[in-house]
């Protein structure tokens, strides 16, 4: 998390402070390069003197949409998206990073990695059209208009139109809130332009983002965006280049919906990293898709943890320990 992040505008050095109160333990120690399975076996551990293993090994393949023009020009997993942010640096003003977003924005699933998308696919979209304004007048003044539009077809001259229209509208607003001494209604002509929809197979008070933290849910609708219930994907719709223009949705009751979008984020969760079973099925098996539980003495237990989380945990105790 320290290194990928979830929110680019979150400060990770807050994490060394928790990093540091767990390293001050005397029992406690943390070494890298090290490959379970590999490296230390789960006999190496026992021997080593340990009681206790967990395996908080991470997600898996993220879930990928099923259904028609699903890998899309525009479609992109939400994780994918947060973490190119910040590795890349994106949000950044001088940042030179490659990474295009358009609105409307439709995102898929209920987590919190879903709201994460929202917030900062609005925020980024702000930095990256004044940014792209910025550098079109710098280069403007340097070689002409003309010569800056020469190698461009007719794709990249509709999204660069959009996007110098935008950053103009945006740099208006906030001259006209300067001049009127108020805080500039970003937000406001953001919804305008088609903003950000979160699409949920369940009702709100049912999504994992509600259940977990309903203040960042809170916050998200403060934003204008919007959370639409009871939505699974059936189509995504292309424009003649192949890019997304909108996607259909089938609501529970039977009706089917289409919404515009030029980005669909998918964030509808991740399979579970189970590949330590395929490596050592002789102490690991599988319970269907995830890990089966152990009991005290490190054996098929009757009952399976069932975690829709990204975080996968096992737990197996050496008997008599």
């Amino acid at each position: 998390m320290a290194e990928y992040g979830i929110t680019v505008r979150w400060d990770k050095n807050f994490l060394k402070l928790v990093r540091l109160l767990i390293e001050r333990r005397a029992n406690f120690a943390m070494f890298g390069g090290v490959r379970f399975g590999g490296t230390l076996t789960l006999e190496d551990a026992w021997d080593l003197g340990f009681d206790h293993v967990a395996l908080c090994v991470g997600a898996g393949k993220p879930t990928v949409l099923d259904i028609p023009n699903g890998l899309a020009r525009g479609v992109r997993a939400a994780s994918d998206f947060l973490m190119a942010l910040q590795l890349t640096g994106a949000a950044k003003a001088h940042s030179i990073a490659n990474m295009q977003l358009r609105l409307p924005v439709v995102v898929i699933g209920g987590g919190l990695t879903a709201i994460d998308t929202a917030t900062e696919s609005l925020a980024y979209y702000v930095v990256q059209v004044e940014k792209f304004l910025a550098r079109y007048e710098v280069l403007a003044r340097e070689i002409g208009e003309d010569a800056i539009r020469a190698n461009w077809d007719d794709q990249e001259r509709e999204i660069a139109e959009e996007f110098l229209a935008h950053a103009r509208a945006i740099r208006g607003e906030r001259s006209e809130a300067t001049g009127e001494f108020r805080a500039p209604r970003i937000a406001e002509m953001l919804q305008r332009w088609g903003g950000v929809t979160i699409a949920y197979r369940r009702r709100l008070i049912d999504s994992p983002s509600y259940t977990l933290n309903h203040e960042e849910v809170e916050k998200a609708l403060e934003e204008g965006i919007v959370f639409a219930e009871g939505l699974t994907p059936a189509r995504v719709e292309t424009d003649n280049y192949g890019a997304v223009r909108g996607i259909r949705l089938k609501h529970s009751s039977g009706a089917e919906h289409w919404f515009a979008a030029h980005t669909v984020f998918v964030a509808a969760g991740t399979q579970p990293n189970t590949v330590l079973a395929r490596e050592d099925a002789v102490h690991f098996s599988l319970d269907g898709k995830y890990f089966a539980a152990c009991d005290e003495e490190a054996t098929r237990s009757s009952r399976s943890i069932r975690r829709p989380s990204p975080m996968c945990r096992m737990c197996c105790s050496r008997a008599g320990r």
